[in-house]
């Protein structure tokens, strides 16, 4: 199997968590167009210590380049065991873990690439991973007796999301009881949907009595509520289903099948669709054809196996609709079906009217 920018990874030794989220990176449209058009300036006093600089040449000499046997990516997880030393070693990591870090370094030796532009993003930063991957998480607490509202907003890289099966309770009433159909997902014998987890991040939350919170308006300790929505989209929406469960008393992983579409309309999650909502449900305004906050799939990671031995595969998309699994060194042709058929732990996205092949 063979195509221009796919191409296999060498394992070194329980670095499939890595492997799998280079193959997403390398794969994300406007991040692929930066490292290939060269925008990077580096500024760090050795280039050689530079993740963006290894990166852009992953991108040109690796990916792009036309070359057909796996890559040894040795360089890139040196970098990352400098830079970001608490996945240093060579035991099997968590991948949603390494994204972050990653992101995190590259945003850091980005620092050189800003173009001098205000940035629109409540990270206050224009290198080109804030550009594609923050987002801006509004937080609205309200206060029980005099409905002030306290309204912070907060950047974010990536969300994550409870399943059914956690210890934390998921449903205050049951699934798709309000009949609705959104994102194309309608509830087939209880099967949770996307939609559903996001609609429970974005509910109202009660913080109860052993949780007051000081209310500017009553001058006092109050009751109150909490509810999470969109202010701001990122470009590539990366959402992370939480199916390791770590506590005091267990270690285990969340095994609930999460049905995911592969267009996503985030609208019924927005801070300005807030006032169409009831009760945690959304009802769809006839004029909510804003196709800024439509998505395509174009990469989903997953998670074979239990907590202490487990398996890290891709699911990358190619052209529209061709699918490729990615297993380290193997790539292999995938149908849309395995791809939504497949467990699901980190969810790719990417706004669709800046999609383009």
């Amino acid at each position: 199997m063979f195509l221009i920018g796919l191409r296999g990874l060498i394992n070194l030794g329980n670095t499939c968590f890595m492997n799998c989220i280079v193959q997403a990176l390398t794969h994300t449209p406007l991040l692929r167009d930066f490292f290939l058009s060269d925008r990077h300036k580096c500024e760090m006093q050795s280039p050689s210590s530079c993740l963006v600089c290894e990166m852009s040449t992953l991108f040109q000499e690796q990916f792009y380049s036309g070359h057909r046997s796996p890559h040894i990516p040795y360089r890139l997880l040196h970098l990352v065991w400098t830079h970001a030393r608490h996945l240093a070693g060579y035991e099997q990591q968590d991948a949603h873990e390494f994204l972050i870090a990653a992101l995190d370094v590259l945003h850091r030796h980005c620092k050189g690439d800003d173009n001098g532009k205000k940035a629109n993003n409540p990270n206050h930063c224009n290198c080109i991973i804030d550009q594609i991957f923050t987002g801006g998480l509004q937080s609205d607490v309200t206060c029980q007796v005099c409905h002030g509202v306290s309204t912070t907003i907060d950047p974010f890289w990536d969300i994550s999301l409870d399943l059914p099966g956690s210890s934390t309770p998921f449903w205050p009433l049951s699934p798709g009881s309000d009949g609705s159909v959104v994102n194309g997902e309608s509830h087939v014998s209880g099967t949770t949907t996307l939609t559903d987890c996001l609609r429970r991040f974005t509910r109202p939350e009660h913080l109860g009595s052993s949780a007051k919170i000081k209310c500017s308006g009553c001058h006092s300790y109050q009751e109150s509520t909490k509810q999470l929505t969109m202010k701001k989209l990122p470009i590539v929406a990366c959402f992370h289903l939480k199916r390791f469960e770590h506590s005091a008393k267990l270690r285990r992983k969340i095994t609930t099948y999460v049905s995911f579409p592969l267009e996503l309309d985030m609208t019924p999650f927005m801070a300005s669709s807030k006032e169409s909502r009831m009760n945690g449900q959304y009802q769809q305004p006839a004029d909510s054809l804003n196709n800024d906050n439509k998505y395509s799939l174009f990469a989903v990671v997953n998670h074979q196996g239990t907590l202490e031995s487990g398996h890290y595969t891709s699911f990358i998309r190619q052209h529209k609709d061709q699918w490729f699994k990615c297993d380290d060194a193997i790539i292999t042709k995938a149908s849309i079906k395995d791809v939504l058929d497949s467990e699901g732990y980190l969810l790719f996205y990417h706004k669709q009217f800046l999609e383009y092949e």
